[in-house]
């Protein structure tokens, strides 16, 4: 409601000679607005910031961008909450504060487990991730899902945030066994503690190159052993470079790491509708060290951006339903300049090729781009429209309307040089216009940034006959079909969209629905396409 009073408060007095028209409308309120749906895909691990000398730690920027999903770097350890085992007094203090600084808006995923196999306290069997006390730990597990689960009973103090998403563990090393034993237990306590809490598997680990051989070895046992129980949620980690990893392709083999996964699911007796999630995906840019035995080429912003955006489009697309980058939001990991101190989407002022703390790369505003065009849309279903000759086009519903995502993989065509562009065609359009938005800012990097709402290239199509050929070049793009003129949003062009126009006449600025070519001002250009509209859509 106060957005649209605004609305009506800036609207200047206009007389306009051409059509006089006194007519009384609701103006609808366009804009971005927050959402608490726990159907957001959009998550971050971790999406918190926190540096010195940075002014917005904390999570300013997550929900500046849109993140609707929080995963924390600090697990929830046995041996840190219950420090003294021969005690049963729990210390969640670390805790109370990690999940009480998590806005509302923003949903928490928790990560639970006796303690971290790589550096062991104790708490668990030597080789083994079973714990030393199975009814010591459960009831620690029960103690702490019942503190955060916000039912009212033995919750923190305060609780205005509740966890009703809990992973065990992560990323099972083949080091150690018992990790299918650790699930079924930690399962059975979350949900003795929180019936309707839903629980993940640690995740999968995580790069393409020979990822099938790995997940074979290493995870499928664990799968076997579970035989289709104690698992609300698969999860698994994906990671890779910029040219075409997006693709959940085993680079060694060709084989699709998706299908497989599936497949081995399904075999081992989990319901081919179990949800999917990754909570660890990413690329980067800049040049990182290389580790031993592999080369990372360096890679520019813009190349990350468009990456980013490929990876959620294409996963979601697929099926995946919850997406992470890491590792974190701003830059900085392990510190030592490696793969992942250059996934983040803020510089720290520490690695190379770092631009100076707290400066956004172009990814960062390609992320809050995608959140506000694509958020609230109908997540099961996306239509795949086309994935060959390099070309990859997806049709996605909001309120239901239309919006149509789509990319050439350039870096995949032989013939391809610099400035070249790939068109395609949409078809059975009902619509007057497309407007196409470049997902990735207009420049080198994210210090050239310095307003937002004119920062991607916006470009309108005619639809004639029903299609509409766009020309797509190295960076994704986004098109929304609209009937210009309809201002109320009703699909039709009449009155009520004209007394709109007619207050909207002579308007300067960004963003205005009566823009309709985009150049910052409502003028006789903007007239033009209104009379050429005139009428749409009325019987």
């Amino acid at each position: 409601m106060n957005c649209c009073m605004n609305y009506w408060r800036k609207l200047p007095k206009v007389r306009l000679y051409v059509l006089a028209v006194l007519i009384t409308v609701t103006v609808p309120c366009r804009g971005y607005s927050a959402t608490t749906d726990m159907n957001s895909p959009f998550g971050f691990h971790p999406a918190n910031v926190g540096i010195a000398g940075y002014p917005d730690n904390g999570f300013i920027d997550a929900e500046n961008i849109g993140v609707r999903w929080h995963r924390p770097s600090r697990y929830a350890f046995w041996f840190l909450i219950q420090p003294d085992l021969n005690s049963p007094a729990y210390d969640f203090s670390l805790y109370d504060y990690q999940y009480s600084v998590v806005p509302q808006g923003i949903n928490i995923l928790a990560n639970i487990a006796p303690e971290n196999p790589r550096f062991p306290q104790g708490y668990t069997l030597p080789g083994s991730y079973i714990p030393v006390d199975i009814n010591e730990y459960t009831a620690f597990v029960r103690a702490t899902v019942e503190r955060y689960d916000g039912d009212g009973i033995d919750d923190m103090p305060g609780l205005t945030n509740p966890i009703k998403y809990w992973q065990v563990g992560n990323e099972p090393s083949e080091r150690l066994t018992g990790f299918a034993e650790l699930q079924r237990i930690t399962y059975g306590a979350i949900k003795e503690a929180c019936s309707d809490c839903t629980v993940l598997i640690g995740g999968a680990t995580g790069f393409p190159d020979d990822y099938i051989s790995k997940f074979d070895s290493r995870f499928a046992p664990i799968l076997t052993e579970l035989a289709g129980q104690y698992v609300d949620v698969y999860d698994f980690h994906w990671y890779g470079t910029a040219d075409g990893e997006y693709r959940l392709t085993d680079t060694a083999t060709g084989e699709d790491v998706y299908a497989h996964i599936r497949a081995a699911m399904t075999a081992n007796g989990f319901s081919s509708e179990l949800p999917v999630w990754i909570t660890e995906m990413g690329s980067y840019s800049g040049d990182p060290a290389d580790p031993p035995f592999a080369v990372q080429p360096f890679q520019t912003e813009r190349q990350q951006a468009g990456d980013y955006f490929k990876r959620f489009v294409y996963s979601l697309a697929r099926g995946v339903k919850k997406i992470f980058p890491a590792f974190g939001l701003m830059e900085g990991f392990k510190h030592n300049d490696g793969y992942f101190d250059h996934t983040g989407l803020i510089y720290n002022g520490q690695e190379s090729n770092d631009l100076g703390l707290g400066v956004k790369k172009l990814g960062y505003y390609t992320y809050k781009k995608m959140t506000e065009l694509l958020e609230s849309s109908d997540w099961n279903n996306i239509q795949t429209i086309q994935e060959s000759n390099n070309v990859y086009i997806y049709l996605f519903v909001k309120n239901n309307e239309p919006i149509y995502v789509a990319w050439w993989d350039y870096f995949d065509d032989p013939n391809y040089t610099p400035g070249d562009t790939k068109p395609i065609t949409l078809t059975g359009l009902t619509e007057t216009a497309v407007i196409v938005t470049d997902m990735v800012p207009d420049y080198n990097d994210g210090s050239e940034v310095t307003d937002y709402n004119n920062a991607f290239t916006v470009s309108t199509y005619p639809i004639l006959d029903g299609s509409v050929t766009i020309d797509l070049g190295e960076d994704p793009v986004l098109a929304q079909p609209v009937v210009l003129g309809d201002l109320d949003g009703d699909n039709n062009v009449d009155l009520r969209d004209f007394s709109i126009f007619a207050q909207s006449w002579r308007q300067t600025g960004d963003n205005l629905a009566a823009d309709f070519n985009n150049d910052g001002v409502v003028g006789w250009a903007d007239l033009l396409t209104f009379t050429n509209n005139w009428l749409f859509g009325s019987t």
